[in-house]
């Protein structure tokens, strides 16, 4: 019996096409994610509450970061502040892995990056408990194309040669 799938003669092309993918996909829904629904503030029965698509979350994150530290302001900018900010760091974030990942030998920059993104993440949703917003579909779809395109260079066993 033949086998139907014939292994690859070169390793390295199948995980780089892998790799392409997940971030093709991941590039295509983190775009998709900034016209859905991102963010609600106030609880799902309260008529004051406002829904964000998620073009207007990365604005208005975006914006925050470059005012807060482009200001000669005494003292230390608040926390929320800072968190809000850094959930304005992704997308330009994002967008550094996908020029570097032109480049095999910048792995381990991409990597860094990578660790950037996850703790941007991180402080996006500190952020929403601290200011009691909730995260919609556009918020978790974002995240998720965002993941996509960073976790290909944490998994095991690529290196700078392969990558």
């Amino acid at each position: 019996m033949k086998p139907v799938l014939k292994p690859m003669k070169n390793e390295s092309r199948g995980v780089r096409w892998g790799v392409l993918a997940s971030r093709l996909v991941g590039l295509s829904i983190l775009v998709w994610a900034f016209f859905l629904p991102a963010v609600r503030s106030g609880s799902a029965g309260d008529p004051s509450a406002a829904v964000f698509p998620g073009w207007k979350c990365a604005s208005v994150a975006l914006n925050l970061s470059l005012t807060l530290f482009g200001k000669a302001v005494k003292g230390a900018p608040p926390v929320t502040a800072c968190l809000a900010a850094m959930s304005g760091w992704i997308n330009p974030l994002i967008a550094v892995v996908l020029v570097l990942s032109l480049w095999r030998k910048a792995l381990w920059v991409r990597r860094m990056v990578g660790v950037l993104v996850v703790l941007c993440i991180a402080a996006t949703w500190i952020f929403f408990v601290k200011e009691s917003l909730t995260p919609l579909v556009g918020h978790f779809l974002w995240i998720a194309g965002a993941l996509l395109i960073v976790l290909p260079d944490a998994l095991p066993g690529r290196s700078a040669k392969r990558a």
